[in-house]
């Protein structure tokens, strides 16, 4: 009885954390199409691909302290206060480093940020303290397990940047530095919601802990080690196509990237909620992070199924026909985000014991890969080189979570893979739930 009503709050975390992921790509959909249909593929090359690297900026210097948040306060084993204070001191430090760094680099070395113009760069990154802070903080909330209130301050901050896009863009008529000005506003409208909610629930803690500091990077460490690789395969491709062929094809490939953000929805519902979970759990461990594999499996096929039969109309009528060459590299994307889908579940597994040094070497070699042949193919084929490359290292990256994840808990193909009669009956019941729900409040 108690595993039952267990299960039923993770799935019902998971459904209410999935729906606010809907929303807020719904409204990231809205964005986009605004930003597509008045600035067309460059303007909204540029922005992606300033985007991306503050995104990776974040990947690179946050030191695994996002994750080891979750992980000590979900498991009670670092006092809060000393986890509250060094979320902020090292955000406040690691964004200045990393701003600092980036603008020796931007003047130093310009051909690395090849059509990028350097101000635009520089001012958007300007934000990144906020960007580490929204990150360190956002995993407290994790952490205890406060899903609806991190989810409803995301769609806020998402709700925010929807209103200011359309009213520069659209009432306003002004130009694509505008926009990166105002994103990086919203990255700080982002970072005060759950820094703000913290410090009022918890009180302001400011001071940094050397103890603390030193559990942070034992455990997470090795975990940021691998995120790196994990992201750059994930994000290295939009760099190199816009280093190799310009801002205008990045604009186009940047939609693969979107329906991307599609697939990751799933997985990333489960993961931030199972997350905390396991990392308190014994013996039932391996078991949930098959169980979740499989319904991740399920739904994502399905997903891909409907993307297949619907991308070329949604492209045409959201961004326009300029957007259609996009719809091939989404296409070759499929195999590939079905599989990176289901390896950030067993990812979790890993995490929860540790992260053992094997995976991280995982992610380098795959990692490696990947960079090789967007390098040697992007210069000829563009952005289908970047599709089928991505496709590569994703299945590959799936392949090597697979084969630890068996030698470590000894479930295999049908435990993973396979989901069971009862799971997919328990997911159409929630489905038709839901759907009843709509239906009553329409009538």
């Amino acid at each position: 009885m108690f595993i039952e009503k267990e299960n039923n709050s993770v799935l019902n975390n998971v459904s209410f954390t999935f729906g606010a992921r809907i929303i807020l790509l719904f409204l990231s959909l809205l964005i986009g199409v605004v930003i597509a249909r008045t600035l067309g593929p460059s303007g909204k090359g540029l922005l992606a691909v300033i985007a991306t690297i503050g995104t990776v900026v974040l990947q690179l210097g946050n030191l695994g302290i996002g994750t080891f948040n979750i992980y000590a306060i979900s498991n009670k084993s670092v006092e809060k206060k000393g986890i509250i204070g060094n979320s902020f001191s090292m955000g406040l430090m690691i964004g200045m480093i990393c701003f600092l760094i980036i603008s020796i680099f931007a003047f130093a070395f310009p051909t690395i940020f090849r059509n990028i113009p350097r101000s635009y760069l520089l001012i958007y990154l300007l934000s990144l303290p906020f960007l580490f802070w929204t990150n360190f903080f956002s995993a407290i909330l994790t952490g205890e397990q406060k899903f609806r209130k991190l989810n409803i301050f995301i769609i806020i901050g998402q709700a925010v940047n929807l209103v200011g896009v359309v009213l520069l863009l659209l009432v306003f008529k002004l130009n694509v530095f505008y926009i990166l000005v105002w994103y990086a506003l919203v990255n700080i409208i982002n970072a005060l919601l759950p820094m703000g909610f913290v410090f009022l629930t918890e009180g302001f803690h400011f001071h940094f802990n050397l103890k603390v500091f030193k559990k942070s990077l034992n455990y997470g460490l090795k975990i940021c080690i691998a995120g790196i690789f994990a992201f750059l395969i994930l994000r290295v491709d939009l760099y190199m196509v816009n280093f190799f062929k310009g801002m205008a094809e990045a604009g186009l490939y940047s939609l693969a990237s979107t329906f991307g953000n599609i697939f990751f929805i799933l997985p990333l519902s489960i993961i931030i909620v199972i997350f905390p979970k396991i990392n308190t759990k014994g013996k039932s461990k391996k078991e949930s992070i098959a169980k979740y594999s499989r319904i991740s499996l399920l739904l994502v096929f399905f997903m891909a199924i409907g993307t297949l039969l619907f991308v070329k109309l949604i492209i045409g009528l959201l961004y326009g026909q300029e957007f259609l060459p996009s719809i091939q590299p989404i296409i070759l994307l499929l195999p590939g985000l079905i599989a990176w889908s289901i390896a950030s579940i067993l990812g979790q597994y890993f995490c929860s014991i540790g992260y053992p040094l094997k995976i991280t070497i995982g992610w380098f070699l795959v990692a490696a890969l990947n960079i090789v042949l967007n390098f040697i193919y992007i210069p000829q084929y563009g952005m289908i080189a970047a599709a089928l490359s991505s496709t590569v290292s994703y299945i590959l990256a799936l392949g090597f979570h697979y084969y630890f994840f068996n030698k470590e808990t000894g479930l295999g193909f049908y435990d993973v893979f396979v989901p069971r009669k009862a799971e997919i009956m328990d997911i159409f019941n929630r489905i038709r739930g839901f759907l009843r729900k709509d239906i009553k409040n329409v009538v």
